[in-house]
């Protein structure tokens, strides 16, 4: 029977590393910036290390002889720092995600890395001290006077980074970011379940809890990568349509909502005169300005296709949206480019007729044009 458990517990260690590790190899291919690609891959990569050696510990616990012990006593000093070292590559890579400053600077890094240095002495020198464990001559394994500290350490990593995403996505307005927030916050969950199942029942549930936690973040950020454009970083029409359906499935959520469709004015000659390349900067220059100006409100802000935008806002009066118009165009009029960014911008409120998304999408695109044969009217360029 402990023959049978123990293979059973193999099996779940080899699992978890092999999930593990693809997800390591993948996320390099595909994680938003280069920092938390290499970041998310060192979280990967070390946690199945950590699972590697818990399995050795768990192959070797209770096997005496010098080889035995010796190797046991090495598995379970490289177990303990690892651990530690994963919830420190978790705090950095968590914090990075969030803009956190408390990464800003190298001293202040090496001062959140201290603990885990702590750590990793206290377990390569615990043959000599027993501080965070030890093993007897028969080759069992027993805590140490100072093992408390070990863990101590690793949750307050986890534990301080999931308390700050939590309240970042209490702040943020933006959808995408909080969802990214939140996932951040509850990152442990699993790791905790699992960890008290281990305790419980004799059996690997840390190593799944690990494996689950980050596989869910994993799918998270591809979710948000599916649902983003890659040229502004704005979301994408796909994503535009997911949100104003579940917008619409709320009566109450669609009240006092506006749609704002907007193009570039003279798109097509800056791309004829200065190239596709600056093409594609201009949109990069207006996502720019429409994240400076309608992001602090709340708004839903999209791609749409080509040099086509949308911005959906709650606003209690029409004057707030004209002001919105405004302010994007003002923001524009900044940009360092060589040509003129102008939006023409047509909008539509829910109600008065407009009662479902394709309405609202219809009558914002209409008002749209409007305002370009008016711009043309004037002689101004519009294309």
């Amino acid at each position: 029977m402990g023959l049978v458990v123990k293979a059973l517990k193999i099996e779940i260690f080899l699992l978890s590393m092999i999930v593990l590790i693809g997800l390591a190899v993948r996320s390099r291919r595909s994680l938003f910036s280069s920092t938390q690609q290499l970041l998310f891959s060192m979280l990967g990569y070390t946690s199945a290390a950590y699972i590697l050696f818990d399995m050795i510990w768990v192959l070797l616990d209770g096997v005496d002889g010098t080889l035995g012990i010796a190797v046991n006593w090495i598995s379970n000093a490289v177990s303990f720092s690892l651990f530690a070292i994963v919830c420190l590559t978790w705090f950095i890579y968590s914090e990075t995600v969030q803009g956190s400053r408390l990464l800003a600077s190298r001293y202040r890094v090496v001062l959140v890395a201290s603990p885990t240095v702590l750590v990793v002495v206290l377990a390569f020198t615990s043959y000599w001290t027993h501080a965070l464990f030890y093993i007897d001559s028969q080759g069992v394994y027993s805590r140490g006077s100072a093992y408390m500290i070990q863990p101590i350490v690793s949750y307050c990593y986890v534990i301080h980074t999931s308390l700050h995403a939590f309240v970042q996505s209490r702040r943020v307005e933006s959808l995408q970011t909080k969802t990214i927030y939140r996932t951040l916050a509850f990152f442990a969950i699993p790791a905790l379940v699992g960890g008290t199942f281990q305790v419980v029942y004799s059996l690997p549930g840390l190593c799944v809890g690990i494996m689950i936690s980050i596989l869910l973040l994993y799918i998270v950020f591809q979710e948000q990568l599916i649902s983003t454009d890659p040229l502004t970083g704005l979301n994408n029409r796909n994503r535009f349509e997911t949100y104003i359906l579940s917008l619409f499935s709320n009566v109450d959520q669609a009240k006092d909502v506006y749609l704002l469709v907007m193009d570039a004015d003279g798109f097509k000659q800056i791309n004829d005169r200065y190239g596709h390349v600056e093409g594609d900067h201009a949109l990069q220059v207006i996502s720019a300005a429409l994240k400076e100006v309608c992001s602090a409100s709340g708004s839903f802000i999209a791609r749409y296709g080509g040099d086509e935008f949308v911005v959906l806002q709650k606003a209690i009066a029409e004057q707030d949206i004209l002001h919105l118009c405004a302010a994007i165009n003002d923001e524009l009029a900044r940009a360092e480019v060589p040509y003129l960014l102008r939006m023409s911008i047509g909008y539509a409120r829910v109600g008065d007729g407009v009662d479902t998304w394709q309405d609202l999408l219809r009558a914002a695109d209409a008002e749209l044009y409007r305002v370009k044969r008016e711009k043309k009217k004037a002689g101004a360029q519009i294309r």
